[in-house]
């Protein structure tokens, strides 16, 4: 096991070493010009994943003994963010850093002060909700959000950058395209898509475009998450969420990558949970499974799973969705998902320099 203060410490060391290099990584670091162009992208991401200390407040304050007239610890705002892509292992992964979380807190509220942790989460699944709050300036979740050290965004990127987390460590991960569209209609075939065969959804879509957001089928962002939902996720610049304007197409996929390559300390994949895990725990060490001085493990847990009765049969009953899509399903959603085809293929060459750049950082050590 591996004792808990000593990570934390060397975290903060190795964070504070990273942050007197300067920010801009990527644009930042010096190579020397006969190294390849993935040994350039390893080094920058080898820096970039570095280990780094999210209790650097409380970690300070480590050996003072606390009384009853001492202050409570407040850990400052805007550190972290979880990017959450709907259907792609985002509530299981919240949960996940939610119990690293939860850890750290009852670990230095029992060993020096009080410690004060605040969370806040900002997600389109109530879509007037989400529009107001990010359109309203006075809005009441806009206090929430900025004193957060902590968040969950599940929406698009922009959103982060409208209440100014641009300088926050952000994580995020992302699933085959394919896998999680047909996951999120097993998920909401009743409430969203009204019992309606995908291909037909997608036919419906076609012929009428946004009008058949709740009219045929359900509001809010049920159809957006048919076609090219991650992309519109990582757009930082554009923020548009009409689904069926394909003019910024180019642009859309430039801004996804850029930031799929330049904006997450880590972007993990769901079907390569293991290694994912392993390289949260590496740049959060208080992500790691156990830790000294704590009885609690966290695990990645499997959570918001497809419904067991989804009333779409007859009487009400389950209609019984196979766990794969068939092959004409499969092309629908391939078809309708191009942008988000790329980005996912983009995703899996940057695991892989992520993790040279992790098995790098270790044999250094």
């Amino acid at each position: 096991m591996k004792n808990i203060q000593s990570h934390l410490r060397l975290a903060l060391f190795l964070t504070s070493l990273m942050n007197s290099e300067g920010e801009n990584l990527r644009s930042g670091s010096p190579f020397n010009e006969v190294v390849s162009e993935e040994d350039q992208l390893v080094k920058e991401l080898s820096d970039r994943m570095k280990p780094r200390n999210f209790f650097a407040e409380a970690d300070a304050n480590f050996d003072i003994i606390g009384n009853a007239d001492d202050t409570v610890i407040t850990i400052p705002p805007k550190q972290f963010f979880h990017l959450h892509h709907m259907k792609s292992g985002g509530t299981s992964l919240n949960g996940f850093l939610n119990c690293g979380l939860n850890r750290g807190r009852t670990y230095y509220a029992n060993h020096t002060q009080p410690l004060n942790l605040r969370r806040s989460k900002l997600s389109e699944c109530s879509y007037s909700s989400f529009k107001a709050c990010t359109s309203e300036p006075d809005h009441s979740c806009n206090k929430g959000i900025q004193n957060a050290a902590y968040m969950e965004y599940c929406s698009p990127l922009s959103a982060s950058k409208k209440f100014e987390w641009d300088a926050a460590d952000a994580v995020t991960m992302l699933r085959h395209p394919v896998d999680r569209v047909w996951s999120m209609f097993r998920f909401q075939t009743k409430s969203c898509f009204r019992c309606t065969p995908l291909t037909e959804v997608y036919q419906t879509m076609d012929e009428m475009g946004t009008n058949a957001s709740g009219t045929v089928f359900g509001p809010g962002v049920c159809l957006g998450q048919l076609t090219n939902h991650i992309t519109r996720n990582l757009q930082s610049i554009i923020d548009n969420d009409d689904w069926n304007y394909h003019d910024d197409d180019d642009l859309r996929l430039n801004d996804a990558l850029n930031n799929l390559q330049n904006r997450f300390v880590v972007v993990g994949l769901l079907e390569r949970l293991n290694e994912t895990q392993e390289m949260l725990s590496h740049s959060f060490p208080w992500l790691a499974t156990e830790l000294e001085g704590s009885s609690t493990q966290c695990k990645f847990p499997r959570m918001n799973t497809s419904p067991g009765n989804n009333r779409c049969g007859k009487g009400y009953t389950h209609w019984d969705l196979p766990d794969h899509p068939d092959e004409e399903t499969r092309k629908a959603i391939v078809e309708h998902n191009q942008l988000d085809i790329k980005v996912y293929e983009a995703a899996t060459e940057h695991f892989e320099l992520q993790l040279k750049a992790m098995h790098g950082t270790k044999s250094e050590s």
